[in-house]
């Protein structure tokens, strides 16, 4: 029998934490917070598409990114309601990081 309180799928803390605790994914989070709307491509963190396509899932799993299907162009945005909901405090985090690497 599965602990519950070990089990992520249940958990959105423990998800959305999973989903940070990789630099591309962090990363990815921190973009689509400052820049808003965005593509993602393989190219930008010199990686397989399939394992852009692995972070992707995770974020989105997460519930931290939703996507957004224009014809065959895929565009991400971060789900920030859900974040400010669940997950308060995140957000800023990222930006505090963002702000700290970029000085």
């Amino acid at each position: 029998m599965k602990n519950k309180s070990t089990d992520t799928n249940n958990d959105p803390v423990l998800q959305a934490l999973q989903a940070v605790s990789d630099p591309i994914r962090l990363n990815i989070l921190t973009c689509l917070l400052l820049d808003g709307e965005k593509r993602i491509t393989s190219e930008k963190y010199n990686i397989v598409k399939s394992t852009l396509s692995h972070h992707i899932k995770l974020l989105k799993d997460a519930k931290l990114i939703q996507e957004i299907k224009i014809g065959t162009t895929k565009t991400y945005i971060l789900n920030k309601d859900y974040i400010q909901q669940e997950l308060p405090g995140l957000l800023e985090l990222i930006l505090f990081r963002a702000q700290r690497t970029n000085k």
